[in-house]
């Protein structure tokens, strides 16, 4: 008798432990619809909006250029103008450069503003303003 209680021991301690058990790991349906939902919402419109980030970068280093190598208005824009050709930049003109100049007509700073609507999803669009001045 003595075997016997020793043996249905063991297995009823093997059933409370597998009782026991937190359950499997691993992703749930409800996880995965989360994590595509973060995907859509946040991952794929910032994706769409790093030409627009990409653009602005370059609009920053055409108007950095054209301050450093301009000394009046009018070269300005001109520097500005053949930087823009190169790189390809729609979105600001040489008319929209905010330029400004102390009393002896040197240039003290240079800023742009401008707006950028990049399409998501059908109707849904993201407005993205951009600024920014070189002194």
């Amino acid at each position: 008798m003595g075997q016997s209680e020793r043996i249905g021991g063991a297995v009823g301690g093997r059933r409370q432990r597998l009782a026991g058990h937190s359950g499997q790991r691993g992703f749930s349906l409800g996880s995965l619809l989360v994590v595509i939902l973060v995907v859509v919402g946040v991952v794929i419109p910032a994706i769409r909006a790093i030409p627009s980030l990409l653009e602005y970068f370059s609009v920053k280093r055409a108007v950095s250029y054209a301050k450093q190598q301009a000394s009046n208005r009018r070269e300005v824009a001109d520097y500005f103008n053949k930087q823009a050709q190169i790189d390809r930049i729609t979105a600001v003109r040489s008319d929209d450069l905010d330029i400004h100049e102390d009393d002896n007509g040197t240039i003290r700073s240079v800023g742009f503003s401008y707006r950028n609507e990049v399409p998501l999803y059908g109707p849904l669009s993201l407005l993205i303003t951009y600024s920014g001045t070189q002194y």
